[in-house]
């Protein structure tokens, strides 16, 4: 990330704060109680994964992401960029956007 990168971010969380970002974390019991109904069940909307190799996510995670064919059936693709952290998207711009639009093309059809 460039130094400009870091200022906008920055100054981004210096006027809006964190409460939003904490917002999502302190909601998760809730997330728990509301999705109970569905536990076990799969996900079977169409779904791509892209996670970054150096993302603490995708190692203590790594028996969710090997469970995708079983919880993901609908899972077209799995992509874990070698070098990249948890902020894929601000990483490797580029390399996030090739694999979203073409996900998004073969899922379209």
């Amino acid at each position: 990330m460039s130094e400009e990168d870091l200022d906008v971010y920055a100054g981004e969380f210096e006027r809006t704060g964190l409460t939003g970002a904490l917002n999502r974390y302190r909601s998760m019991d809730r997330d728990w109680e509301d999705l109970a109904p569905h536990r076990g069940a799969p996900i079977q909307q169409a779904a791509l994964f892209v996670g970054g190799a150096l993302d603490a996510s995708t190692t203590w995670m790594a028996d969710a992401i090997d469970a995708y064919p079983t919880t993901l059936p609908a899972l077209s693709a799995s992509h874990v960029l070698d070098g990249c952290g948890h902020w894929i998207q601000q990483e490797r711009p580029d390399e996030v956007n090739s694999l979203l639009i073409d996900w998004l093309a073969r899922i379209q059809g």
